[in-house]
This record gives structure tokens, sequence and C-alpha cells, in this order.
């Protein structure tokens, strides 16, 4: 069984659902949906236009017109929808109208939390989505609706996953609303992989879009049209705790940049954003976010009352289970700076706030069937093959909570995040990238294949040739690094951490880190041959 460690205390890893269970129901369709297609209908017009809103309002109705489309055409959809009116045009009038019928009503086959769950997930879906096509527009993006329908599958898996396993997603839930957990690791524990996994292996099922593909990769999040569909995503995920939670004010700032507006401006557009899309799916029987726009800061816990009726009294009371995970203790002395150059940072310097922490436990059979797997796939598995499960046996094997391999930009004045895992839907660490402009530790580890592990012993050393940019991205002073070279010559580096400080990195993980970095090595050598 896979468990993960609180702080201490083991919790138990729900075996994975695996993805023909996740498949085997359709997402259900609003009733609001069917009735809408009727009225178009018979009304008479442009048809094709009107089922095309009414399909993006609704994300069961939209996979379920591309599933029809890919039957009827037998090819992959990757490149060739730009417009849901497109897609229904192609499935032609009859065909289209008849999208509803037969189909699954959320209404008639969903209930209790289930019910709620999804209708919740579907609206702040609709929210990410509205948000990121009006952004589309003033990046004058050559089709909006891609990046809108992008946005409105993103988060198909916990959709599928409140129509499949709704006590997955109850627990899901409650480990990230009552107990504070970090999403990644709330993920694995409910679910034994994460949500992005399962959107993908759904997307590949289902041969969805490239764009919904490529906003599931982290790695991707460079791109401006992923980070367009990443930004919504964590905007719509964070103000469903309110327009003052610290995550909300911590995403502003990035789409301010993205969309190269002053901040405020933003701000104020975002907020007219929220309310346009409430207006624009009344249907929706749960709180939009703009509901959240007059809720004074500190009414975070409106949600977790909300979804968790039972909590209600523990919250006011200001006492919690006892099971909750151990929070790190807010530092009595004054507010941390930057620490000078030479003076390595205190916990207090470097973490953001308090948090629950879980530390994810190694599992041997995991870390050595990926060893046997590079092993057996030398010179026969892919770049991406080597890559993904190279940082994937290191995040579950050896239980190394992110983990990230850069490669050097064709002029070697960067290196930039290619491959990721546990970034936590963060946009701002899913852009990993380290400049080599000036000498510090990462130039230095690229001389040669070496590692290194900043630890107690040697942060004295080596923290200050650490960049401040760097320091500020990671926000844990305890990490691993190995730069890998192939015929002499450095492509990348290798970097894993656990996120806080109250998971330490351990000799073993070091030795594991190392070992798999070095088959990975291999792998590169034989692909170059």
């Amino acid at each position: 069984m896979r468990t993960a460690k609180k702080t201490g205390h083991s919790v138990s890893r729900n075996a994975a659902i695996s993805i023909d269970e996740l498949t085997a129901q359709p997402l259900p369709i609003f009733a609001h949906s069917a009735r809408a297609f009727r009225k178009v209908g018979n009304a008479g017009g442009n048809t094709f236009e009107g089922y095309g809103d009414i399909i993006l309002k609704d994300p069961g109705l939209a996979l379920h017109t591309l599933n029809q489309l890919q039957a009827a055409s037998g090819k992959s959809l990757r490149t060739e929808i730009s417009s849901m009116a497109q897609a229904a045009m192609m499935l032609g009038e009859e065909r289209a109208r008849r999208l509803p019928l037969g189909h699954p009503q959320l209404e008639r086959s969903l209930s209790g939390y289930a019910r709620t769950g999804y209708i919740r997930t579907a609206c702040r879906a609709f929210h990410a989505a509205f948000q990121a096509w009006d952004w589309a527009h003033i990046k004058n993006d050559h089709a909006p609706q891609e990046i809108l329908l992008a946005t409105l599958l993103h988060d198909v898996a916990e959709m599928a996953l409140w129509v499949a396993a709704p006590e997955k997603m109850h627990q899901f839930r409650k480990l990230l609303l009552k107990d504070g957990l970090p999403t990644d690791e709330a993920q694995y524990i409910a679910f034994g992989e994460s949500l992005e996994h399962f959107s993908r292996e759904i997307a590949a099922r289902w041969h969805l879009p490239g764009l919904v593909n490529e906003a599931l990769r982290p790695e991707n999040a460079k791109l401006p049209r992923v980070r367009c569909v990443m930004l919504a995503v964590q905007l719509a995920r964070s103000t469903e705790r309110g327009w003052y939670w610290e995550k909300t004010e911590r995403v502003l700032p990035e789409i301010a940049e993205y969309l190269a507006h002053p901040l405020d401006e933003v701000i104020t557009h975002i907020h007219k954003n929220a309310v346009r899309a409430a207006r624009e799916a009344p249907f929706y029987p749960v709180r939009h976010a703009a509901a959240l726009l007059p809720m004074l800061p500190g009414g975070e816990e409106l949600i977790i009352e909300d979804e968790f009726p039972e909590a209600e009294a523990e919250i006011e009371a200001g006492v919690h289970s006892t099971e909750r995970p151990a929070t790190t203790p807010k530092p009595q002395a004054s507010p941390p700076t930057e620490p000078s150059k030479g003076t390595p940072p205190s916990q207090a310097q470097v973490s953001e706030s308090p948090a629950a922490q879980v530390c994810l436990m190694p599992q041997e059979n995991i870390f050595a069937q990926t060893l046997r797997e590079l092993h057996r796939g030398l010179g026969k598995m892919t770049l991406s093959d080597v890559m993904r499960k190279t940082v994937h046996g290191m995040h579950d094997g050896i239980g190394l909570n992110r983990v990230v391999f850069c490669m050097l930009t064709p002029k070697r004045d960067r290196l930039v995040s290619r491959y990721m895992v546990g970034a936590d839907n963060d946009p701002v660490f899913s852009r990993f990238e380290i400049a080599l402009d000036k000498p510090h530790l990462f130039t230095r580890l690229l001389d040669k294949q070496v590692s290194l592990w900043v630890n107690d012993d040697n942060r004295k050393k080596f923290w200050p040739l650490v960049p401040a940019e760097v320091r500020s991205l990671i926000k844990t002073n305890s990490f691993f690094a190995m730069s890998i070279h192939v015929r002499g010559k450095a492509v990348g580096l290798f970097y894993a951490d656990r996120r806080s400080q109250d998971c330490a990195l351990d000799e073993q993980a070091y030795k594991q880190f190392r070992q798999m970095c070095q088959f990975a090595a291999k792998g590169l050598a034989n692909l170059a041959k």
C-alpha cells in the first residue's frame, strides 16, 4: 500500500483508479443545455453558432461533442477544431441537434455530494474558461475559442472522478480544505496519482485537441497559450477560497505580467469578467466566484463551511481535528527579510506562510521497477519516455515532492524546465528557469557531471552561491541537483526537493537520486549515438 507521512504520521494512499474505471461512464450534461438546444433548433437562424455557445458552457456536452465528432470522422482532433460552432457544423445539423438526446443528464444521474461536487467543478471550469477566452482576445490570439475549450476541459479528471469515484473526490477536498494539504500531496493520498495524470490519460484516450494535452504538462508553462490556460485555471481554483486569499493575491501579478497591463487595471478587469461569467451561465446552482467579490479579507473559510458543514463548529471555536497535519509554527521574531549573501536563511525566511505538509514516503518497489524499465529501455526509449519515467520514478519511488529536469537552451545561456512533477498547479514554479549569464552554483555544477545535496552541513558554503531568483522560486533551503552530460558536454540538470523543511532529505534518497540521474544520462547517451 502506498503511504505518505504527515509530519511523523503515516496515512494511507489509495490505489490508483484505472483509466478504464474513470472513463466507463460519460460526463453528464445539464438539463439546461438540453432545453437550450431545443430552443435554438426551434428558433431557426444560425443554429450552429447557437449550439456552439451552449456547448462551451457545459464541459460534459463539450466532451460529448468531441467524442461524437471523433467517432464520426475517425481522425484525430488535435488540430482540427477551432470552435464548437465548427464542431457542430462538421457533425451536420441533424446530428448536432440530437447531441443531448439519450445522454445522461446531471440532475437525474448524480446525487448528494457527487452532484454538488460536479456542479462546483464545472462552474469553476467555466469561470476559468471565460477568463482565458477574454485574455486570448486581449493577446490577439488567432483562435480564442481553442483556449476557452482547453481551459474548460483542463479539469476533466475532477469531473470524471465525481462521476466514477465521488468518495475519493470528497476525501481529496477534505484533505485540501480542512487539513490544508498542498494540492499535489492531497491528490496522491486520495487517488494514488495526480489529477493532471488522469486528465492526460483521458485526453489521450479520447483524442482531445492538442492544446488540451499541452496545458496538462507543467513544463509547457513557458508557451504563451498554455500559460494563459494555466493562469486562468489557477485563478479560478484560488478564487474558490476568496479574492483576498493568499494564492489569489499571488497569481494576480502573474496575470498582469502575462497581459502586459498594470496590476490595478487587470484586477478590475478580472473582477468584471467574473461577473460576466456568472451572468453567462446562471444555470449553475452553486455560488459563483463573482459572489465572493464583496467578501472581506479573512472570510476564506466560507467554502469549507459550505462543503463540510460539520467543520463549522471547529472553525468558529478555532479547534482542529487531532488528525490534522502539523503546521509550521509562526515565527516569533520580526517579519523575515531577504538574507544577506553570506547568511543561510532560517526557516522563517524561506517559508511563505504556515501550511500543512505531507512528506511522501519512498516506495522501493516503484524505485526498483523504474530502474529496471530504464535499463531495459536503453537505446529504445525516446527522450520524453526516459525523462518522464525518471521524474515520476523520483517522485513516486524516492518520495521527492518536486522534481524538475532543465535543459540547456541552444545558446547555452539558460536552464529551462522541460520535464516536471509536483509543481502543485503553480504557474510560477512551472516556469522553472535558471539564468546562466553570471557565475553561480549551477554554472559550476554544469562544468562536469556532478551532484550536490545542499543540507545543514554545507549550507553555509553553498547557499550564498544560489541565485536570488532561484531562492525565491524554490522557497526551501535543502535540495538535490545533478548535471547531466552527454559525450562530455552538459545538456541539462535535475533538481529535486521535498518542498518543505518539515520533510527532510536523507542520505538514502540522495543515493537513489544520483542512481536514477545516472540511468537517465545513459539513456540520453544512447539516444545520441
